[in-house]
């Protein structure tokens, strides 16, 4: 991978040592029941620093899963009517944020977004998080510009991370996506020593 060292490249590769040297960061990523304001969380996963396992879980929505969200992540009604509901996953979720200096999620203010919305159907608290954007540091780490809407053009995940080497089979899984948004910052702060 070629491209010239812009101020932006270099300050993507600063930002990702820093936060792939704090053993407080955490990754998160979630599938849900769609993309609009009802959308739910159906599956939540949370790694450490270390990409050990910290949460992992499937997640009982409030209705059924939209046959268009299941054709994506594969997550079926069946899959999760034994699962705890986001009520009970909430709390352990949110300990692991209190904990972490940094809570990384490729395509944050989708993510978040989504926590909100499930936590407000049920009445629970918001995070107080340092939330980073993985998709967006890598949109200035690539430096390729949108022809149409300018800025820095976004990637798909699995995209970001076969630039790195990593060749996953796209599962479209929560864990699955924690660890590879974990291996696109692992292979941008090591980048400078390619």
């Amino acid at each position: 991978m070629q491209q010239t060292q812009t101020r932006d490249h270099a300050a993507t590769i600063a930002w990702a040592a820093g936060i792939v040297s704090d053993p407080r960061t955490i990754y998160l990523d979630t599938e849900t029941t769609g993309l609009g304001s009802d959308a739910e969380i159906v599956d939540i996963a949370v790694v450490d620093a270390r990409g050990q396992v910290l949460l992992d879980s499937l997640v009982r929505p409030t209705r059924p899963i939209p046959a268009d969200a299941t054709r994506i992540h594969g997550i079926t009604d069946e899959m999760v009517e034994d699962a705890h509901g986001w009520n009970s996953i909430a709390p352990r979720l949110r300990r692991l944020i209190a904990g972490a200096h940094n809570v990384v999620i490729y395509n944050a203010d989708f993510d978040t977004r989504i926590l909100d919305q499930c936590d407000a159907r049920f009445r629970l608290p918001g995070y107080q998080a340092n939330w980073q954007c993985a998709m967006k540091q890598y949109a200035a780490f690539a430096g390729q510009r949108h022809q149409r809407y300018g800025g820095y053009r976004w990637h798909k995940l699995v995209d970001a991370a076969a630039a790195f080497g990593y060749q996953e089979p796209v599962q479209h899984r929560a864990l699955a996506d924690t660890r590879l948004c974990r291996a696109v910052v692992l292979g941008m702060a090591n980048s400078s020593q390619r």
